[in-house]
């Protein structure tokens, strides 16, 4: 499934090329409005971004992670947004400086335990009830209680489930990132009901990356101007103010 939005914009910066960025759907980052049309905080952080620069572009939605790699790795698409650095992504992507995000993996909790429940390490949450979604990538360390009698997990296959349980005093403790907990708190009324515990235990700045497929010899100067860009929207507050419109809460990338 591909889905376009063009955003042409006046005065183009370096050329008049058209930058074609991929993405899959991941609401609140990356979703289709009631008009059809990409929306979500990753397309307002590009759009006022490329706005300051002049420079068109226009977005195209998957629903499949493998095809937008594919996508990327052939030159279909001139961006990708949102992706963490691993090495063996420098294959076919090339990496600003600046990272827009900061994905921060916290424990929740219901919003009268959080004075009770503490975390400064994993053992501290032994004496509650965890739950964890199988297959999910949290880190080596809570992967490893999963099947361990000694701890109380409570496993499911459905991430959507946890807050929910949560909610319902069916658990007391789950770990998830802070853009995809709070999605589903404004989207399920939750607000007031969960809360979660200062100290992350997993965080990696994610970053939108060029393709190398489709680099040319203006490459290496858009870069530029988008990292300067992206540093003055970090400090004059732009980027918080554009984490606050989404009710996303906002971790400094």
């Amino acid at each position: 499934m591909r889905l376009l939005l063009l955003l042409m914009l006046l005065s183009p910066w370096l050329s008049a090329k058209t930058l074609v960025v991929g993405g899959t759907l991941e609401a609140p980052l990356k979703y289709l409005n009631e008009k059809g049309e990409p929306a979500g905080l990753d397309v307002d952080i590009l759009a006022t971004l490329f706005a300051a620069l002049k420079q068109p572009f226009r977005v195209e939605l998957t629903d499949s992670g493998a095809r937008l790699t594919r996508n990327a790795e052939i030159g279909v698409y001139d961006m990708v947004f949102t992706h963490s650095y691993k090495p063996e992504r420098e294959s076919y992507l090339i990496y600003p400086q600046q990272s827009h995000m900061r994905h921060s993996w916290h424990f929740f909790v219901r919003k009268e335990d959080a004075g009770s429940i503490r975390y400064d390490r994993l053992s501290d949450l032994k004496p509650w009830r965890i739950g964890l979604t199988r297959d999910y990538a949290y880190t080596p360390e809570i992967n490893a209680i999963a099947d361990d009698p000694a701890w109380r997990v409570q496993m499911v296959t459905m991430n959507d489930l946890q807050l929910r349980k949560l909610v319902m005093k069916r658990i007391d403790v789950v770990p998830m990132p802070l853009v995809t907990a709070f999605a589903q708190i404004h989207a399920e009324g939750m607000e007031g009901k969960v809360d979660y515990l200062p100290h992350p235990f997993k965080s990696s700045p994610y970053f939108n990356a060029w393709c190398k497929a489709r680099a040319d010899a203006q490459t290496p100067a858009l870069m530029q101007a988008y990292d300067a860009e992206l540093l003055r929207m970090k400090r004059d507050g732009r980027l918080r103010a554009l984490y606050e419109k989404h009710g996303i809460p906002y971790v400094e990338p």
